[in-house]
This record gives structure tokens, C-alpha cells and sequence, in this order.
């Protein structure tokens, strides 16, 4: 499709802010074990089904090269930078407070590892950028694998391999650099959001799907069967119970955001979260840490509870309003944006892979 020629499709990025919301406030101090158990089962998945859905509906055809230099100037580039500022403030920081427990101890040069590896835990210093790396795998994977293979028969097979690979490879206890072994979980999100974005434009939407009674049918499926099959969370391969569960749950989770983003598409602000996720992705952690380290000097009693995560999580996003402004002004290629985007005529197209 051309992406001259498309119409924004307002509920994409509404589910997009619902779903960094959801990432902040599971990073905050103080969030019930409960809201991280349901939000994690679906909202990782949910990002790369977007993903594909956004690179399908609004994408254009790429030769290697432009796919290479795409990716590379939207995910690769923001990476290193977003990376190194986070590890210049763990430099400054890291023998203060409750840090120097943690990190005192360790060589100047220890996180410089993790941030080479790109995933796990090694990216202490700033843990959501592993997102980054892996999204890069994935859409290049599905740019050389999508030209042979319908994106519909790609998720089928991908399920399969995905449910194999999370039932077999995290028990190995070892992890591979910058995504690759959460690939095939990856591609089968980001092949399925890719199937359904070409499904949607070829065909009008089955009445089922507009039935006022939908979302909640997604609910009442996809509430128990997350508080069943467990604690997930991507980065770290933890699928919960049940490989197959996982990404049932995780696909009910995606359609009932996406109904609900519908909801919420015209909110003032919803829009502008939704398409600066990049810039509050990689920058909420720092703000986290930095409150948190206020928290710790100012000895401020008693363990964080609810109401610290909605403030940390308020303040991180807001935060994210003057960084991209400074950003976008002084450095945007640390966006993944050429230099004049800021003063370009907007397009009503949805932002590609990567891209704000």
C-alpha cells in the first residue's frame, strides 16, 4: 500500500499509548504483583503485532538496502544513543543511595557487555531498550522471510515454532545477542499484526467484530487464562505455564486493546503518546531511577505503594514532552528522524517500523 495514500488509522496509535502506559506504570516501584502478572501477558506481544500492522498497512517496498539503512537509522541509532546517556547517569550515580549496594562493586566497563549483547539483563542500566535490538531482528527477518511467504502463513508457521522454541530453549540457560532468541515469539507477533493490517484493507470488518459485546467477551477469555498460565515477561524468556497459552492470552490481550484504543482514539494527548512511544520508552527508566533515587536521599519512609506508581508513571511520561522537543530540535537522528523532520508538512500516514 502506498503510504502517501493511506489514511491514518487513529486506532493504532491509541493502542500504541495504551500500551507504553502499560510498559511505565510495570516498571514503577510499587505496582501491585497483580497488575504486572495481567499487563505483562499481552502488552510486549502487542508492540511488535503493531509493528507488523503499521509496516504492512503503511509501508512501501524496500529493496535490502533501504530496509537496512531504515532500520538501522530507526532502531540501531536510537539504541546506542538512548544507551550510552543511560550509562553516563549509572556512571554518575551508581555509588549513590541504595545503587551502591547494587552496582558499587562492579568495573566501569560492565555495562558496556550488556549493551553490546543488547537483551537480558545485562542492560541494568537502561532494561526497556532490549525492545530495540529485538525489533530490528525481527522486521529485517520478516522483510527477507516476507517475501516468500503470505504473512498469514508465516504467523501459522511461526506459532508452532514459537510454541516449540519457549517449551525447549529457555531451560538451556543461555541467551543470544541483541533478540534472537526471542525471534521466533517475535515474528510470530509482528507476521500476525502484518496478516491482519492485510486482511483489513482488502475487506470490511466481519459485523462480529463491531458487536458492542466484543470487548467484554475478550475479557472475561483472556482475564483467567492470563491469571493461570503466570508471570511472562519477554526479555527475560518467561512464557508462564504454557507456550500455547501464552500466545492465545497475548492475542486476546492485543484485540481487546485494540477495541478499546478505538474508544479512546480522540482523547486529547492519546495521539501524541501513541506516536512519541520511542522517545518514552527510552527515557521513562531514567526518570524512574532518577525518583527513585530522591525517594532513597530524601529517606522518604515505607515502601513504595499504587499511588507512587501512578505519580512516577505521570511524571515519566510527562517528561517525555520537553526530551522530544530537545530532541527532535538538536539531535533527531537519536529519533530516527532526518534533520529537517521537524519542520516537514506531516503526512497523514501512520509512522512506519521504528519510527515515531
Amino acid at each position: 500500500m502506498n503510504a502517501a495514500a493511506a489514511t491514518r488509522d487513529g486506532r493504532i496509535d491509541a493502542t500504541r499509548a495504551i500500551a507504553i502506559v502499560l510498559v511505565v506504570l510495570g516498571h514503577a516501584k510499587g505496582v501491585p504483583q497483580a497488575y504486572t502478572l495481567l499487563a505483562f501477558s499481552f502488552h510486549v506481544p502487542l508492540f511488535f503485532f503493531l509493528s507488523g500492522w503499521v509496516g504492512a498497512a503503511y509501508g512501501r517496498p524496500r529493496s535490502d538496502a533501504q530496509t537496512w539503512a531504515k532500520l538501522v537509522r530507526g532502531l540501531v541509532v536510537p539504541y546506542v544513543f538512548f544507551f550510552f546517556v543511560a550509562y553516563a547517569y549509572w556512571l554518575a550515580t551508581r555509588h549513590i543511595g541504595t545503587k551502591a549496594a547494587r552496582w558499587g562493586a562492579l568495573p566501569w566497563w560492565d555495562p558496556l557487555v550488556g549493551g553490546a549483547q543488547g537483551t537480558g539483563e545485562g542492560l541494568y542500566v537502561q532494561p526497556a531498550l532490549w525492545f530495540l535490538p529485538a525489533l530490528f531482528v525481527t522486521a529485517l527477518a520478516f522483510h527477507y522471510v516476507g517475501k516468500r511467504a503470505p504473512a498469514m502463513l508465516l504467523a501459522a508457521v511461526m506459532a508452532v515454532v514459537a510454541c516449540l522454541w519457549c517449551a525447549w530453549f529457555p531451560g538451556q540457560g543461555v541467551r543470544l545477542p541483541w533478540g534472537l532468541d526471542v525471534l521466533p515469539v517475535s515474528l510470530f507477533f509482528f507476521a500476525a499484526g502484518a496478516a491482519v493490517a492485510r486482511h483489513a484493507a482488502a475487506a470490511q470488518p466481519h459485523p462480529a467484530l463491531r458487536w458492542w459485546g466484543m470487548p467484554l467477551l475478550l475479557a472475561v477469555l483472556w482475564l483467567p487464562l492470563a491469571w493461570i498460565n503466570g508471570k511472562v515477561d519477554v526479555n527475560l524468556l518467561r512464557f508462564g505455564q504454557s507456550p500455547a497459552v501464552f500466545l492465545g492470552v497475548a492475542l486476546l490481550g492485543t484485540a481487546l486493546m485494540l477495541h478499546v484504543g478505538g474508544w479512546i482514539q480522540h482523547v486529547p494527548g492519546v495521539q501524541w503518546i501513541g506516536r512519541n512511544t520511542l522517545v518514552i520508552l527510552c527515557t521513562h527508566f531514567l526518570v524512574l531511577f532518577f525518583l527513585s533515587g530522591v525517594r532513597s536521599v530524601a529517606g522518604i519512609g515505607g515502601p513504595p505503594g499504587p499511588a507512587w506508581a501512578l505519580f512516577a508513571t505521570a511524571v515519566a511520561i510527562a517528561a517525555a514532552v520537553p526530551a522530544r522537543a530537545m530532541l527532535a530540535r538538536w539531535a533527531p537522528w537519536a529519533l530516527g528522524l532526518s534533520p529537517t523532520a521537524m519542520y516537514r508538512k506531516p503526512v497523514p500516514a501512520a509512522p512506519e517500523v521504528g519510527s515515531q
